[in-house]
């Protein structure tokens, strides 16, 4: 074989080899529908790549939270909600109870409707969301409020408040301690409502009219807790639109430097299965042509 025809030989074997490696990365990126799965596809592109899927996978988690927080204030507002209704329902109780009209008996028959409503106050207390109390500070295992002797009312949990990771460096607080809910800061409701029972039982027309008091301490209270968990629940939807954008904003950037173009693989295919088809005949050609000179 001359020395121009191993060149021309070398060339087309060169280019041969080119389309059928154009040719395989086109079928790869139709298959995958991935432009880029390897270092070596594009560098830079790659290492994008790599940082955007951890910052996703971080929002993805902050999202995950913010949800996870979202169910305990909408089950904690609800539960609050209730409260309030059974704790304006014994105050309507405690009017009845403290006219002069109402007898030692009609009180005792009204204290058996209020212990129910005590009950159903501590129920609620101890609400939970996925087995976890939501009103037990950070001591999500416990049951929060025990009832006890003489309608008396114990605190299991903690003062501290739960908090969950919203951002780099960002907390967001998603629960109040049933310590401040129930049990203080102005007045304890179940005290409140045992001291009325207390009353209520003996007769004590004082102790029926203090109750309307703390009673009345007690409404304001909860109605304290429902606006900071309002707030909390507020600053939560709008952390989660936030992260919803970050969210898409991360994933077009993914897409754009992942995500192949199909049109553009379909067109390369059918360009470079073209190409190799043209190089391999003439690869055939030329080699055909050498081999009949060399047998002369």
């Amino acid at each position: 074989m001359r020395v121009a025809d191993q060149q021309m030989y070398g060339t087309l074997l060169a280019n041969l080899q080119r389309s059928r490696q154009q040719l395989l990365q086109a079928q790869e990126q139709i298959s995958s529908q991935k432009k880029v799965t390897q270092p070596s596809d594009d560098p830079a592109a790659f290492g994008q790549i790599v940082l955007d899927k951890s910052s996703l996978a971080q929002t993805d988690q902050w999202i995950r939270n913010v949800q996870f927080g979202t169910a305990r204030l909408d089950a904690a507002d609800s539960a609050l909600g209730q409260v309030q209704n059974i704790l304006t329902r014994i105050r309507e109780l405690t009017i009845q109870a403290r006219s002069d009209t109402t007898s030692a008996q009609g009180r005792t028959t009204i204290a058996q409707e209020v212990r129910q409503l005590h009950h159903q106050l501590i129920q609620l207390a101890n609400t939970d969301v996925s087995g976890q109390a939501i009103f037990a500070g950070t001591e999500t295992n416990v049951t929060p409020f025990v009832i006890g002797s003489g309608d008396s009312v114990t605190y299991q949990g903690n003062s501290e408040s739960q908090s969950i990771g919203v951002g780099r460096n960002q907390t967001a607080q998603v629960l109040l301690p049933g310590s401040e809910v129930f049990s203080g800061p102005t007045t304890n409701v179940f005290d409140s409502v045992s001291n009325l029972l207390s009353a209520l039982e003996s007769n004590n027309a004082a102790g029926i009219d203090t109750a309307i008091g703390t009673l009345d301490q007690a409404t304001n209270q909860i109605s304290n807790a429902q606006g900071k968990i309002g707030a909390m629940a507020n600053r939560l939807e709008v952390t989660k639109t936030a992260l919803d954008t970050t969210t898409t904003t991360i994933r077009q950037a993914l897409s754009n430097n992942q995500d192949a173009d199909l049109t553009a693989a379909i067109t390369q295919l059918s360009l470079q299965q073209v190409a190799v088809e043209a190089a391999s005949r003439a690869f055939s050609k030329i080699f055909d042509t050498s081999l009949l000179t060399m047998l002369q």
